[in-house]
């Protein structure tokens, strides 16, 4: 008769149902993963002043940090010296001196990995090496980081921040490690240059030394002026947008 269920149609009816419930459960999983908030560095500031930030990175060897040093006393400009903890190693007098010179030391990692493929004990351990090299060269405990070739997820920007630490990235890429000339490092340079930018050199190259010499002289002539990447963000609170513009 209509309106009757058998066993076996109830026992269907109970499959299907479960089925549905299972089904929705990982719907609900990957929505939740999806809609979860992407960790992003600072990768420039939202400021109404001329102001911008270089960042060097210290990775190679010390070759030119002398000529860079002099160049910006100079120009009257202090910068932000990313620092790889075994470079500090190699190097520990051009680290005396950069941070004798008045300018803000940061935190490169300990031997330069690929943070992504680390887990969060091990990120840790990098972090806690290289700030403690450096503290004990500088007399100063590091609290920026910039990931070795910018590569971050978000639990290398999470366990940092969790650390104290504030994770840096760039908006404004010399591309000066790629061999480009001074010319074509200037003109890249300069040509996106904007308010609130943190740019990207690399001690260590040929052109660097002369190219910043042209970057700096070129964007002070359009009113810019120049602070450490410390001085250039903000303090707690303020946000992040995806494009990682940090903004009051």
């Amino acid at each position: 008769m209509y309106g009757v269920f058998t066993r076996k149609t109830l026992f269907a009816l109970l499959v299907i149902l479960i089925v549905v419930l299972i089904l929705m459960g990982v719907a609900g999983n990957v929505m939740g993963v999806s809609a979860a908030p992407r960790e992003l560095p600072i990768y420039s500031v939202e400021t109404p002043e001329k102001v911008l930030s270089l960042g060097i990175n210290c990775a190679w060897d010390d070759s030119d940090i002398d000529e860079i040093l002099k160049l910006l006393d100079e120009r009257g400009i202090k910068a932000t010296f990313f620092v790889v903890g075994t470079w500090a190693d190699h190097y520990p007098d051009a680290v005396r001196r950069i941070a004798a010179a008045g300018h803000e030391v940061g935190s490169h990692s300990n031997t330069h990995p690929d943070m992504t493929k680390l887990g969060r004990e091990e990120i840790a351990q990098q972090l806690d090496a290289s700030g403690s090299k450096l503290e004990a060269l500088t007399g100063q405990r590091p609290v920026l980081f910039r990931a070795p070739s910018g590569a971050y997820n978000n639990l290398v920007v999470s366990t940092a921040r969790s650390l104290g630490w504030e994770v840096i990235q760039w908006s404004n890429d010399s591309l000066d490690w790629k061999g480009l000339s001074v010319e074509e490092i200037t003109a890249r340079v300069t040509g996106a240059a904007g308010p609130g930018d943190i740019m990207l050199f690399h001690a260590g190259k040929p052109n660097t030394a002369e190219a910043l010499r042209r970057v700096i002289d070129t964007l002070a002539a359009q009113g810019y002026r120049f602070a450490p990447v410390g001085e250039l963000v903000y303090g707690p609170p303020y946000t992040i947008d995806h494009t990682g513009r940090q903004h009051k």
